[in-house]
């Protein structure tokens, strides 16, 4: 028979084992998911250019990628420039990249007055780092936007500055790394493979919740479905049907892998999107093939939807 003192030591470590399971649980109602983006660099429909945000208690605080007509979408979701926390991108694209120097130039009729770290893959031949990204955009001398330069320039006078920072790509490196943190979120990247460009995944946990992002990838490099494990929404891009042949498929994933990955990683709603005229009309094949590894709800979210993890 348990003493008193013992019982009352197991009842407290019951008690504190309960009180971690729900600090960990999802608070879904804080959270919430929209869709700045739905489409891919293709001019097929009203659909942006692929772009994500992630919503706090009720204010907008990460940007995921930066397609043109995403920043409308921005203005249309009703929320403030001010409140971004960061910006994180999964390649530098211009299909996920091009609005950025219009957030910029828009950012200085807002009334954001502290610094916006960004965040993006290293780059190689074809494409450029996030470092090399932002100085190309603003460098007071070879800039495409020189006039711009004080939001990247210490020296100058300005509200706000973007702080870049580039997380390194590789083939081989592939494990799992943090890369922000503050007192609501945390953020994790992973290489993916999109061909010959660098490109990251992202998981971003607040709240207890978890969302991830494939981004534009292969999924040759096998590192996804460890970063989005019991993810609650993975957003996964479905730019190419299972048929594709050549570059597409070095690319992008196919559904039968993208079924793989959710039904691997466990995922409890996954979220279809950057779609392409070659994949917008094959919805119906789509879930079939995913349905063969994965069971749960599959949703193709249009511009400006929302969703609770």
């Amino acid at each position: 028979m348990l003493t008193k003192p013992y019982m009352l030591i197991l009842a407290l470590s019951l008690l504190l084992i309960q009180s971690s399971a729900v600090a960990q649980s999802c608070q879904s109602q804080r959270v919430r998911l929209q869709m700045l983006g739905t489409g891919g660099p293709e001019l097929l429909n009203e659909r942006a250019s692929t772009g994500y945000l992630i919503w706090l208690d009720d204010k907008a605080r990460l940007i995921v990628d930066a397609g043109p007509g995403s920043l409308q979408r921005f203005k249309q979701s009703g929320a403030k420039y001010e409140n971004i926390r960061a910006i994180f991108f999964t390649h530098f694209h211009v299909d996920h990249s091009a609005d950025l120097a219009a957030y910029v130039k828009g950012g200085f009729f807002s009334g954001r007055n502290v610094n916006l770290p960004l965040y993006g893959p290293s780059g190689d031949t074809f494409i450029l780092s996030a470092d090399n990204f932002v100085k190309k955009l603003f460098s007071a001398t070879e800039g495409v936007y020189p006039y711009l330069n004080p939001t990247i320039d210490p020296q100058a006078s300005s509200e706000y500055k973007l702080q870049p920072h580039t997380i390194q790509w590789s083939y081989s490196e592939l494990d799992t790394k943090e890369i922000y943190k503050d007192d609501d979120f945390r953020v994790a990247s992973v290489s993916v493979h999109h061909g010959p460009f660098p490109a990251l995944a992202y998981r971003v946990e607040v709240a207890g919740c978890v969302i991830s992002f494939t981004g534009d990838m292969s999924g040759r490099l096998n590192t996804m479905p460890d970063l989005a494990q019991d993810s609650d929404l993975l957003v996964a891009h479905n730019a190419i049907p299972e048929d594709a042949t050549g570059v597409p498929q070095l690319l992008h994933m196919k559904p039968g892998a993208i079924g793989k990955i959710a039904g691997e990683a466990k995922v409890k709603k996954l979220l279809l999107t950057h779609m392409m005229e070659r994949s917008i009309d094959r919805q119906d094949e789509t879930v079939t093939l995913i349905r063969n590894n994965y069971q749960g709800p599959i949703l193709f979210p249009r511009d400006l939807e929302s969703f609770h993890p």
